[in-house]
Parts: structure tokens; C-alpha cells; sequence
């Protein structure tokens, strides 16, 4: 029944994004929501430390929380259904074997998270959890890169139904797709010329990531904390919005705050919230 109604969905999803030529905006307005007086605190996968890695009931604890930031991960089925999860193996997260982009969505759907012992969410589930909603703000992770799964055709299929549901499902300026993989920010901007985009680095912010990001037409960047307050003066000077990784402590959110982040990420997203509120 929930593959049946997660593809009817999305058939629903496509021809609606189709037909209304809506636009999300370059520049997400929710980019720069705050938590307490500073950056503000997103979820990493849900709040992986406190709940579990990707799960609908992380979100959804976040949510009724009163956390408005989000950071999820989006890969394809072996049948083309969108799903969060992180890893490619299913190994680590789920009481299957194998990898995810060789597994069918029914298939899929018979597993198990270890932790929480849900199955693991399509997106469009997680989505319209906070469909309608305009005080959140979710980094949309795409995991899928150049491969022998990710041809340069199934790369273009994945962005495209990726931006449709996204349209369809989120307020404009709630939401950015980020990526490590240039070439996957690209074929979303093919696909989308008005999509907004984020490009995450594994190290502090540099000239180099700030002249990448701005080249590929994104509007945030994602470093690893340690980035200096002059780095992060320069990137909103470039028009990006800067999110620090992995903020797991107040100590760490005031350092953020100190140099002028606009998000954290982090895996104690209501420890954290509520430390700093």
C-alpha cells in the first residue's frame, strides 16, 4: 500500500509542478532564520543522535519541538522513488544488506531502521510533513553523483523529480538542494535555472570554495566549523548564506554565532536549541 500511494503521489506531484511553472527563488528568505540570537540550529538527518539516521519520526519529533532548520539525504531506488537515506550501503542504518540504489522501493520498504524500527521514509513523506509550512528552512542533501547507477540521463531524471516534488510540496524560499559533487549542482541547475542551491565542503571555508560555489550559481555554502569570521565576511559579500558543520555543543554554537553563521548543523538539534534559546 505505501509504494502504491508514494507513486500515485508523485505522478500527482509531476504533473502539478508541470502545469503551474512555479519557480522556487535563488536566494531562499527562510536561509536566514535565527535560533535564540544567532545561527540557526538545523537538524542533521533528522536529529540522527537523538531519535535515529533519516527517520520519519525524527522529523517529526524535531517538528512538534519547534525546530524550523532541516538537513536531510536523498537517494534513488533501483526503481526511481526518491528515498532519505545518507549511506549507499544499507548496511549501517537498516537490518538489510546491499546498497540502496540496487534495492526496489517495495523491497525497501520491508526493512527496517535499527534504531528506531521504522522503514526508511520516501521523500515525498518527510516533505509533506511540512508542506504549507513557512517558518521551516531544510537543506535537501542530493547524494546522487556521476556513477554507473548515476548516468548522465538517470542523474537528469533525479533532479528533475527532485525539483518538482520540492516545488509542489515546500513554500518557496523553505527549502535549498545541496550537494559535495559539482557536477550533480550542475545538472540541477540545467534542469532548474531557478532552483536554490548550497555547495558543502569537508574543510573550513577558502577563496576557492567561495569563487566554486558563486561559479555553479549557488546561494549558500556549507564548510566545516573552524571557518573564520574574515572567510565568512567574504562569502556574504559573494551574496551566500554560510552553514557551519558539525555543531554538536553550545560552546561550539557561540563560536558560530561569534563569526557570523547564519546556520548550524548538528546531530542534538533540541539539546542544542534549547541550550541557546
Amino acid at each position: 500500500m505505501k509504494t502504491e500511494l508514494v507513486r500515485f503521489a508523485f505522478g500527482v506531484f509531476v504533473v502539478a509542478a508541470l502545469a503551474s511553472g512555479c519557480a522556487s527563488p535563488r536566494y531562499p528568505a527562510n536561509a536566514k532564520l535565527k535560533t535564540g540570537s544567532g545561527p540557526l540550529v538545523q537538524a542533521h538527518r533528522g536529529g540522527r543522535a537523538e531519535y535515529d539516521d533519516n527517520a520519519l519520526g525524527g522529523f517529526n519529533m524535531c517538528l512538534s519541538r519547534g525546530i524550523k532548520g532541516f538537513e536531510l539525504d536523498v537517494r534513488y531506488t533501483k526503481d526511481c522513488v526518491l528515498v532519505v537515506m545518507h549511506d549507499e550501503s544499507l548496511a549501517r542504518t537498516t537490518n538489510g544488506e546491499g546498497n540502496v540504489e540496487d534495492t526496489t522501493f517495495s523491497d525497501l520498504c520491508k526493512l527496517r531502521l535499527k534504531k528506531s524500527s521504522e522503514q526508511v521514509p520516501a521523500l515525498s513523506e518527510v516533505l509533506m510533513m511540512m508542506s504549507g509550512r513557512e517558518d521551516v528552512f531544510i537543506e535537501i542533501e542530493m547524494k546522487a553523483g556521476p556513477s554507473d547507477f548515476y548516468t548522465p540521463y538517470v542523474l537528469e531524471d533525479y533532479c528533475r523529480r527532485l525539483s518538482a516534488m520540492a516545488k509542489i510540496l515546500m513554500k518557496p524560499g523553505t527549502y535549498a538542494f545541496t550537494c559535495f559533487n559539482d557536477k550533480t549542482l550542475a545538472m540541477m541547475r540545467k534542469v532548474d535555472p531557478d532552483a536554490p542551491l548550497g555547495l558543502i565542503v569537508g574543510k573550513p571555508l577558502e577563496d576557492a570554495h567561495i569563487a566554486k560555489a558563486k561559479e555553479l550559481g549557488c546561494c549558500s555554502v556549507a564548510p566545516r566549523v573552524g571557518t573564520t569570521k574574515e572567510m565568512i565576511e567574504k562569502a556574504h559579500k559573494a551574496g551566500l548564506t554560510v552553514c557551519l558543520w558539525m555543531c554538536q555543543d553550545k560552546e561550539t554554537w557561540d563560536e558560530c554565532a561569534a563569526v557570523g553563521a547564519d546556520r548550524v548543523t548538528t546531530d542534538f538539534p533540541l539539546k542544542l536549541s534549547r541550550e541557546v534559546e
